[in-house]
């Protein structure tokens, strides 16, 4: 078994949180995209424009604010 020292262990989780936040996210502007065209998401409420800002505006920043 090859050993793993702390920061490598906090380094993979951090990774791995930051994975699952970028799909959920990447989900949730498809889901408001969708209901735009008229796809019904049933587990997601209606959303607006501005929640739609937002949520690209979360997307933005989180993938570093870079274009």
């Amino acid at each position: 078994m090859n050993n793993i020292n702390i920061g490598q262990l906090v380094s993979q989780i951090t990774g791995i949180i930051q994975h699952v936040v970028s799909i959920g996210l990447l989900l949730l502007i498809l889901a408001a995209v969708a209901a735009r065209y008229g796809v019904r998401v049933p587990m997601l409420p209606a959303t607006d424009p501005t929640a739609l800002a937002w949520l690209c505006g979360a997307w933005f920043l989180f993938r570093g604010g870079r274009i």
